[in-house]
């Protein structure tokens, strides 16, 4: 059963299905322990410390106060929050305000393989709460589903391009309308739609002006 929810985790990395910040830390999980349900300890440790970020950045001993979580499994995740602080720190890694510090963000993943839409949902303090890749083809019902039941803040998308380089399609102004009306639905602040090249390329639409953040957009700019 084990291996089969794992193998379902991991289909959803190479093939770009909605991925939750407790799934992300039970596939880094996995390395430090290969033979065990770590779904609870997961959720446990995203209660405990608020977010992905959080966990990364906590000490030793507060990581093994956690139910399920020993001392390798601590050091490991302890060792990752080294990583992401010797990359850019941290806080920068799981913290942006603005298109600027989100174009940041962005540089430092890897180059997309496929194409894709992800989500950044965000707390007042811009910290990421949630982070979820859809495949292509996204849904009104799934955007819904994601900003309803997480109901951030803020939200930030990245539309990752395999191919084509960065420059928007039309496709992506109206994926940017239907978001933009469904965060003004949930009463999420809508912040910026970037597209993203394999080669690193970022387009913004804020700063752009485009589509919903441009002044003249009909339906209004919820970002303002």
């Amino acid at each position: 059963m084990h291996e089969g929810h794992r193998s379902r985790l991991a289909a959803k990395v190479t093939g770009g299905g909605v991925i939750y910040e407790h799934e992300l830390l039970e596939i880094l999980l996995f390395n430090a322990c290969p033979r065990r349900d770590l779904n609870a300890t997961a959720h446990a440790l995203i209660q405990r410390f608020g977010s992905l970020g959080g966990v990364l950045s906590a000490k030793v001993d507060d990581l093994t106060a956690v139910e399920g979580v020993g001392g390798n499994m601590a050091e490991y995740l302890a060792v990752l929050g080294m990583v992401f602080g010797r990359i850019g720190g941290c806080n920068s890694f799981a913290v942006f305000n603005n298109t600027a510090q989100f174009k940041q963000f962005l540089s430092l993943l890897p180059s997309p393989k496929s194409d894709g839409t992800v989500l950044f949902m965000v707390d007042k303090d811009g910290r990421v709460r949630r982070m979820c890749a859809l495949a292509e083809g996204v849904t009104d019902n799934k955007i819904l589903k994601l900003l309803s039941v997480h109901k951030p803040y803020g939200l930030f998308v990245a539309a990752r391009r395999a191919g084509g380089g960065c420059t928007p399609k039309v496709s992506d102004d109206k994926l940017a309308a239907r978001i933009n009306e469904i965060a003004k639905l949930c009463g999420v602040r809508f912040f910026d739609y970037c597209v993203v090249s394999e080669e690193g390329e970022i387009y913004s639409y804020k700063t752009a002006d485009r589509s919903v953040f441009g002044a003249n957009y009909a339906g209004g700019n919820y970002g303002e």
